[in-house]
């Protein structure tokens, strides 16, 4: 009797897809006498050369010449053609092989929670939950549009993600991706918006002018909904006129522009903002000292005794006295502050830069030769002194 060139296999096809069931026999004297059959379950689908099913997406692929088979194709194939196929023998002791199909269904995300946008407020808590089907069982991952999970994480799987104790930077477009490597990932998008009362954070703590040149105090609100902004001086909220301006870039950063600064402008300013969850300020000061001097010379000397150390400071006003405290570097130490220690130096050259940039030097001799030096600097002008300066070394 016949027997099978084929051997049982399981094969995995898209849905939608064609696919090809092959039963190939092996031709004897005989093997007319024996009727070939595919079978599923219990269903007769062929018997010989006639097609029982009516499913119409089943046929027997035509045999090829001096290539003798019995094979099955399935076009179009659905959800419901997944199981075994048996191409059988009709001899006295059946003689069969089976063929397993596996659909690969896309997946698809067939369940969110919530389904509409959520509006929570600060310190809530938040549960999106996403479920989804296909074959195989697809992955369910969370990600962020454009940023990092509140977590730090770019994503995570898992079917429900949780965050506890909402901030403004929960807020968001969460996706949920349904991804089982067939065909094109689902996706769906949570909105996530926290109602949160204003944070106010302050660009720069101190802006350095002076009288006739313009200034411009920044404060960052971050509010939910929006804010009612407003500036105050000393306590006392300004009215906008030519000379105070206040204006909004992008939203959340606001800014009040003080043109042709008079010495009664300078002082603490206070920029309030306001939604009906709560109130929050930030504190600047328009300060017509000397910022901060630099030092920019370089780290170390030609000289074997000699160092000429150089800075620059902005002020808008004339310096007109530099403070320089240096000594011999020892770990142990921890301030240059005191003025009357040994290292003082007083340099008194008002100086009458027009630029706001000031540059400024000073020879130092009689160093120890080979030895390293500490120094900090602070610089004068009518309105007072400015901060020491960072450690230079």
């Amino acid at each position: 009797s016949p027997g099978f060139l084929t051997l049982g296999q399981k094969y995995s096809i898209a849905l939608g897809s064609t696919v090809v069931l092959p039963c190939k026999i092996n031709e004897t004297e005989r093997s007319a006498q024996y009727v070939l059959a595919w079978k599923r379950g219990i269903a007769i689908l062929t018997a010989g050369t006639l097609k029982v099913t009516v499913n119409p997406r089943i046929r027997l692929m035509p045999m090829v010449q001096g290539q003798p088979g019995y094979n099955l194709e399935i076009r179009d194939v659905h959800i419901g053609d997944a199981g075994d196929y048996m191409c059988q023998i009709g001899t006295m002791e059946v003689k069969e092989i089976v063929h397993t199909l596996e659909v690969l269904v896309p997946a698809k995300i067939d369940y969110i929670a919530p389904a509409h946008p959520v509006e929570v407020h600060k310190g809530a808590r938040v549960r999106l939950e996403c479920k989804g089907t296909g074959n195989p069982t697809p992955r369910i991952i969370w990600s962020r549009r454009n940023k990092l999970l509140p977590t730090g994480d770019a994503n995570l799987t898992e079917s429900v993600f949780e965050m506890l104790h909402v901030n403004r930077h929960s807020s968001g477009h969460y996706l949920c991706t349904a991804d089982n490597r067939v065909g094109q990932p689902d996706v769906r998008e949570f909105t996530v918006n926290v109602l949160h009362p204003p944070e106010v954070e302050v660009e720069h703590p101190t802006v350095h002018s002076g009288v006739g040149y313009e200034a411009q105090l920044t404060c960052i609100v971050h509010s939910e909904p929006t804010a009612n902004v407003v500036w105050l001086k000393e306590g006392t909220e300004l009215d906008t006129n030519a000379r105070h301006h206040s204006q909004s870039v992008n939203g959340n950063k606001h800014s009040l522009l003080i043109r042709n600064v008079t010495r009664y402008d300078l002082g603490n300013y206070t920029c309030q903002a306001s939604n009906h969850l709560g109130t929050d300020r930030g504190t600047l000061h328009l300060s017509g000292l000397p910022s901060i001097c630099h030092f920019d010379s370089p780290t170390a000397s030609n000289d074997r005794d000699q160092y000429n150390i150089t800075w620059t400071v902005e002020s808008h006003s004339p310096i007109e006295e530099y403070r320089l405290f240096y000594r011999l570097h020892s770990p142990s130490r921890h301030s240059l502050e005191n003025p009357y220690g040994r290292g003082l130096y007083y340099n008194n050259p008002y100086s009458y830069q027009p630029e706001v940039v000031h540059r400024a030097s000073f020879q130092l001799k009689k160093l120890r030769a080979g030895s390293s030096y500490e120094a900090r600097v602070q610089a004068r002008n009518e309105y007072g002194w400015n901060q020491l300066s960072s450690l230079f070394q």
